[in-house]
């Protein structure tokens, strides 16, 4: 018996093979390759920022002397000083412009949706940077302001070439030129006084000033929704 057993159980591991090789095998998919144009991407690199000539020479990111001198006229109010978007951590000084807290209003709401949506498009950039360099994600208070600088333009030169490099894209007819209006114009004066220093420092720390700020851009963000 347990012969006839060892006999069934051969026979039917015979047949079962037998079938599995008569089944037509699956054809091997063949493996995708990305196609990229890498001497013209190097071309374009090399034009961009290293030939003798290139389109973006180091004066280009270089920023000298004080911080840039911008003036801006908001709801009928003139305003001397640029401002960063912030969330609540920080004070409420007319440099940081944050959104407003527990929002009533529609018009505040409006305002507050809008300053987040904002400020989240920046922090997702540097993000990205933070993400793929390590050095972005490590404390930078043994750099100086100097070294700062040149570690994020590094960064962000390095990062456009990666794009270029993975992108299937031809980005020639795209690139910013050096002509380009990238921002307000740097005006390299004198340094400012010891008094007037402290006058600049007082006027950014002005509380008064930064909630009629807010209260301008409210309104101004309202009447162009």
């Amino acid at each position: 018996m347990e012969g006839d057993m060892i006999g069934a159980f051969q026979a039917e591991y015979e047949e079962a093979m037998l079938n599995l090789e008569a089944e037509p095998r699956r054809p091997r998919r063949r493996r995708e390759f990305i196609r990229r144009d890498r001497l013209g991407a190097h071309d374009r690199l090399y034009e961009d920022y290293f030939a003798d000539d290139c389109n973006y020479p180091p004066s280009f990111f270089r920023r000298r002397g004080e911080a840039p001198i911008v003036n801006f006229m908001v709801n009928g109010h003139e305003y001397n000083y640029g401002y960063y978007l912030a969330d609540g951590i920080y004070p409420s000084w007319p440099v940081f412009m944050k959104g407003v807290t527990l929002p009533q209003s529609e018009k505040h709401r409006l305002f507050t949706a809008a300053q987040s949506a904002w400020r989240k498009d920046v922090e997702c950039a540097f993000g990205v940077l933070k993400a793929r360099f390590n050095i972005l994600a490590v404390s930078g208070r043994s750099y100086s302001r100097r070294t700062l600088g040149l570690i994020m333009r590094a960064c962000v030169i390095l990062h456009n070439m990666i794009i270029d490099d993975e992108r299937d894209t031809n980005l020639e007819n795209i690139y910013e030129t050096v002509d380009s209006n990238v921002g307000p114009a740097i005006q390299n004066n004198a340094p400012p006084s010891l008094a007037a220093r402290i006058q600049m420092d007082n006027e950014m720390r002005d509380s008064p000033m930064y909630t009629q700020l807010q209260h301008d851009l409210i309104e101004h963000v309202w009447a162009n929704a």
